[in-house]
C-alpha cells in the first residue's frame, strides 16, 4: 500500500500538466495477453514486483476474473513513466477481450486518446482484434501495436530470423489492412503502423521483454539476439537488457497524443455542440479553468462510498463540494469525493484538472454515458454506441417472495452500471427478463448479483433473442381513438438497407439539422418526400407522417410516437 501511496503522490504532481499525460487503453482478442502486458507496465512503474509481473494479473482483481482466468471488467490505473529525464503520467485502462464484455471496451474508448492493440504473433489478428480496432477508430482513438508471444514463435514454431521477419510482417500488414479498411483518411494521415517508424513493439509479456526498432538502436539487441536468448532459455537475462515496460511506454509517450493534442480533433467526433461557446473552446484547449465537461464511462457501487462514477474530464477542474448538472436531470448533484483509481483501490485527491480520468462520488443521478457539466444547458456528448446487441435472454426471479422488492432494486442498479444489459421489470408477476451479450455475460451478472447484493435468485435456461421483420408492404391498417373522432391509417414497408446501417451507426438522429438528415437519407436510397416527413425513429425503424391537410395531428403526435415505440418493444405478437 505504501508503494501505491507514493506513486499516487507522483501522479498528482503531474495531473495539472496535460502535455505530460497519456490516456491509453489496452485492447485485444481474448487471451492475446492484455492483462499480462498491463502487469509489466505496472511492474516497471514500481506498483508491483517485477518478479510477479506477468503472473500476478494485478488488474484482474475480482475473484470471478481470477477463477475464470479472463478479464471481465475494464480496470483503470494511473502510473508514472520516465523518458529522457522527463516524467509522464500514463492513465491506463485494461479492457476485456471476450466478445461478451465488448461493451466495456466501447465505454473505455470514450475515456482514452490512444490504444495499445495487442496481437498474438502466432495467431495474428483475430475477429475480436477487428472489433476493438473498429471501436477505437470510431471514437477517434489512435492505435499503436504490440506483437506479443514472440517467444512462442521462436520456441514452438522453431522459426529462423528470416522466416520470423516474414511472419511478423504479415501480422502487421493484416492489422494495417483493417485500419485502412475502416478509416482510410486517418490511415493516410499517419495512423499507419510501421516498425521502422517505431509505433510497433515485439516481445513476450509473460517473460517481460520487448524490442522495437528505436530500442534496437539503443541496446544493440535485435531479432537475431532475441532468438539466441530464447533458445538458450535466458529469458530473465533478456528481460533485464530489454524490459518490456520501457519499449511499450516509450512508444506510448512518443506516438500517442496528449489530451491537449488529441482533444482538438477527438471532441469533434464525440460532441456536436457550439465550438464557439465557452465549453466548446475550453474542451478544444483542455482548459482546467473552463467550464466542467465530464463524460461518465463507468458506474460501480463501492460498499463503503456508494456509487462511484468514473470518466474522462475534457475541461474544467473537479473538487469536493461542487454542484454540477447531469444531462437530462433538472436538479444539480454535489460531488462528495474526488479520486483516481489504482486497480482495486481508489485514492482520494484534492482536485482533478482537465485531461485526466477521474473517479467521483455524489453524482447520484449519473448513469453510463451521462454528461456532467457546470453549465446548465451544455449540449451532451454523443451517446456511446455499442457495436453488439443483446443476443440471449434469461428470466430472473427471487427464490424467496420477501426478496421481491430487493430484486427489482438490484436489477435497476445493474442496468445503470451496464448499458449492454437490457432489463425488463414486471412487478406484477415478479418475473423479470435480462438480455445480455451471451451466456457468459448473463452468468457473470447473476453470480455477482447473488454474491455482492445477497439476493437468492432463480433463473430460466437462456433463450436466443430473435429478430422479427417484415418481408413486404402491408396495410393500410385502421386505428381509432377512444372517442372515435380520430382515425389513423398506418402502412408498413421494409426500410432501405443503407438507412438501416446509418441508423445502426448513429449517423441519423432527430437532434440533427433537418436538411443534413434529409441529405443522408436520400443518399441511402430513401424517397425525397419520405425523407422530409420523418417524425421519429426507434432502433432501426422509422415513423413517417405522410398525411396531407389534416388538422390537429401535431397535438397527438407525441402519443402516436409512444404507441409506435411500445409496439416495437413488445414485438408483433404483443408480449405473448
Amino acid at each position: 500500500m505504501g508503494k501505491r501511496k507514493k506513486i499516487a503522490e507522483r501522479v498528482t504532481t503531474l495531473m495539472d500538466k496535460p502535455e505530460m499525460i497519456r490516456n491509453i487503453g489496452i485492447v485485444a482478442h481474448i487471451d492475446h495477453g492484455k492483462t499480462t502486458l498491463s502487469d509489466n507496465l505496472l511492474g516497471g512503474a514500481g506498483m508491483i514486483s517485477m518478479e510477479l509481473a506477468g503472473r500476478q494479473l494485478f488488474m484482474d482483481f475480482d475473484p470471478l476474473e481470477q477463477a475464470r482466468g479472463i478479464t471481465i471488467d475494464a480496470a483503470n490505473v494511473s502510473m508514472v513513466h520516465e523518458v529522457d529525464d522527463k516524467e509522464y503520467l500514463i492513465n491506463m485502462i485494461d479492457t476485456p477481450g471476450h466478445v461478451d464484455f465488448g461493451g466495456d471496451v466501447t465505454r473505455a474508448m470514450r475515456a482514452v486518446d490512444g490504444a495499445v492493440v495487442v496481437v498474438d504473433a502466432v495467431e495474428g489478428a483475430m475477429p475480436q482484434t477487428e472489433t476493438v480496432l473498429r471501436q477505437a477508430l470510431k471514437e477517434g482513438v489512435r492505435p499503436v501495436l504490440f506483437v506479443n508471444k514472440v517467444d512462442r514463435m521462436i520456441n514452438e514454431l522453431k522459426v529462423e530470423e528470416k522466416e520470423m521477419a516474414e511472419r511478423l510482417g504479415k501480422v502487421i500488414d493484416n492489422v494495417n489492412k483493417l485500419i485502412s479498411g475502416m478509416d482510410e483518411e486517418k490511415y493516410k494521415a499517419g495512423w499507419k503502423l510501421d516498425a521502422a517508424k517505431g509505433n510497433i513493439a515485439f516481445g513476450s509479456a509473460l517473460y517481460n521483454w520487448a524490442i522495437s526498432i528505436p530500442q534496437m538502436k539503443k541496446t544493440g539487441i535485435g531479432f537475431k539476439q532475441t532468438i539466441d536468448y530464447c533458445r538458450a532459455g535466458k529469458m530473465k537475462e533478456l528481460a533485464e537488457k530489454v524490459p518490456l515496460y520501457k519499449a511499450v511506454n516509450d512508444m506510448v509517450v512518443k506516438f500517442l497524443p496528449s489530451p491537449i493534442e488529441a482533444q482538438k480533433e477527438r471532441v469533434k467526433v464525440i460532441w456536436h455542440g457550439d465550438w464557439d461557446s465557452p465549453v466548446g473552446k475550453a474542451m478544444a484547449t483542455c482548459d482546467p479553468k473552463g467550464p466542467v465537461a465530464f463524460m461518465i464511462n463507468k458506474v460501480k457501487v463501492d460498499p463503503h462510498a456508494g456509487e462511484v462514477a468514473t470518466g474522462r474530464l475534457f475541461s474544467g477542474t473537479l473538487h469536493r463540494g461542487m454542484e454540477l448538472y447531469v444531462s437530462g436531470v433538472v436538479d444539480t448533484n454535489r460531488i462528495q469525493q474526488t479520486g483516481i483509481v489504482m486497480g482495486a483501490e481508489r485514492v482520494e485527491v484534492e482536485e482533478i484538472p482537465a485531461g485526466n480520468i477521474a473517479a467521483v462520488t455524489g453524482l447520484r443521478d449519473a448513469i453510463v454515458g451521462s454528461t456532467i457539466s457546470s453549465e446548465e444547458n451544455m449540449t451532451p456528448f454523443e451517446q456511446i454506441k455499442h457495436v453488439s446487441e443483446p443476443v440471449m435472454t434469461v428470466a430472473v426471479e427471487a427464490k424467496n417472495t420477501r426478496d421481491l422488492p430487493k430484486v427489482v432494486e438490484v436489477l435497476r442498479q445493474i442496468a445503470k452500471e451496464d448499458p449492454t444489459l437490457q432489463v425488463t421489470i414486471n412487478e406484477e408477476t415478479g418475473e423479470h427478463l435480462m438480455a445480455g451479450m451471451g451466456e457468459l455475460h448473463l452468468d457473470v451478472t447473476v453470480t455477482r448479483m447473488q454474491r455482492d447484493r445477497g439476493v437468492e435468485l432463480k433463473t430460466s435456461p437462456p433463450i436466443v433473442v430473435y429478430r422479427e421483420s417484415i418481408g413486404g408492404r402491408a396495410g393500410p391498417v385502421e386505428g381509432k381513438s377512444p372517442n372515435h373522432h380520430n382515425r389513423f391509417y398506418i402502412e408498413f414497408e421494409p426500410l432501405e438497407k443503407g438507412v438501416i446501417e446509418s441508423l445502426k451507426e448513429g449517423k441519423i438522429s432527430m437532434k440533427m439539422e433537418e436538411v443534413e438528415r434529409r441529405k443522408i437519407l436520400i443518399e441511402q436510397g430513401m424517397d425525397k418526400d419520405e425523407a422530409r416527413n420523418i417524425v421519429g425513429y426507434f432502433g432501426t425503424n422509422v415513423l413517417l407522417n405522410m398525411t396531407k391537410g389534416i388538422q390537429y395531428l401535431r397535438e397527438t403526435m407525441e402519443l402516436i410516437l409512444e404507441g409506435f415505440e411500445e409496439a416495437l418493444k413488445n414485438g408483433p405478437i404483443s408480449r405473448e
